[in-house]
């Protein structure tokens, strides 16, 4: 990623949230109106914007390191981030997933979560991280649990790099509820950013810290 590139996004992280805001955080932080006027997208975006961050009190809490290592999760778009969430779930899961014989058990797993959870699960170095009692886990217990897991140990990730980095990340996750973090927050990073190389290498590989 280019410096420039690397700037504007920071820029758009810390001064534009609504542009990145995840669907499900709508209820709480409506726009300023149904649709932007006609021309008026940059300014509609920014007054939205500044009501998002003066009701999480970060109007004048910028996120100021580039070198935090949790900026590689957060600088996602919220489509790609909930996919590193989930992915991070599998390796968690990945005891019980691993397991699996029956077909009908695979076609659940694909047509609920998709062929890159199975993918990540057989990944032996990930799965190494995997929650030893999930391979007892029921099948249906187990699909929940990727998510929830997930979630919960991408926000445990996100929470060293501070209130301000780890609330304007928040706003691109999906707005459930927090479980409990199945990890302290430096393995959970360490398990996000494994997570992170293996799904999105090229993005991985434009953060230094990563290297």
């Amino acid at each position: 990623m280019s410096e420039a590139l690397f700037g504007a996004r920071m820029l758009e992280f810390n001064q534009l949230p609504s542009r990145t805001l995840h669907p499900s955080r709508l209820a709480e932080h409506a726009p300023p109106g149904a649709a932007a006027p006609a021309g008026m997208e940059t300014a509609w975006h920014r007054l939205w914007s500044g009501e998002i961050l003066a009701r999480l009190g970060l109007a004048s809490r910028p996120v100021l390191d580039g070198a935090r290592p949790e900026l590689a999760l957060a600088l996602l778009p919220p489509d790609r981030l909930g996919r590193c969430a989930r992915l991070v779930g599998a390796a968690l899961c990945a005891p019980r997933l691993r397991r699996m014989i029956s077909g009908a058990e695979v076609r659940e797993v694909l047509g609920t979560l998709g062929p890159d959870v199975l993918a990540l699960a057989r990944h032996d170095a990930l799965a190494r991280s995997g929650i030893a009692e999930s391979a007892g886990w029921p099948l249906a217990r187990t699909v929940a649990a990727v998510d929830e897991l997930g979630l919960a140990a991408t926000r445990a990730a996100l929470s060293d790099g501070g209130d301000a980095l780890a609330l304007r990340a928040e706003l691109k996750l999906p707005a459930v509820p927090a479980a409990a973090a199945p990890l302290a927050a430096p393995a959970a990073l360490a398990l996000a950013l494994d997570v992170l190389k293996h799904a999105e290498p090229t993005w991985a590989s434009s953060f230094p810290t990563l290297a």
